[in-house]
């Protein structure tokens, strides 16, 4: 943006807020559909490693944490976002509340399934059901804006 004269502290303050609330809308509104669904799925079989003999456990653990990058990366060609892995138009509260309830649930079915064996798939669906549901509800909110 150009000016032909000189901008005062609060017009620059206020230009910038809104473009990086532009950024953000259209970073959240940009996420496909299916893009939480795999994602959704790829989490909810981490419960399922904890039970695996070590071996087996940490190879479905890696397999997984590839198809996450994968996915993370094919939704960014999709939305035409190219940012970093460090930084995202998510901030902090909106990070914390999209892995916060799933990483919970993720640890606490893991403790779980040493003394219940329904723990991992009560773990899974859970999982599947709050990182779904969060990354849904956030991108249409950022729709509506």
């Amino acid at each position: 943006m150009e000016t032909s004269g000189p901008i005062s502290a609060a017009e620059a303050s206020s230009a910038l807020a809104s473009a990086r609330e532009s950024r953000a809308r259209v970073a959240w509104a940009g996420y496909p559909t299916w893009y939480w669904f795999a994602t959704a799925a790829a989490l909810a079989v981490l419960p399922f490693a904890t039970v695996l003999p070590d071996l087996f456990g940490l190879g479905v653990t890696a397999v997984a944490a590839v198809v996450l990058i994968r996915l993370a990366v094919a939704a960014g060609r999709v939305r035409g976002v190219c940012e970093g892995w460090t930084s995202s138009a998510m901030r902090w509260q909106e990070i914390v509340l999209l892995y916060g309830p799933s990483i919970v649930v993720l640890f606490a079915g893991a403790v779980a399934a040493r003394f219940a064996w329904w723990a991992p798939i009560a773990a899974a669906a859970l999982t599947f059901v709050l990182f779904a549901g969060t990354g849904l509800a956030l991108s249409a909110r950022a729709a509506r804006r």
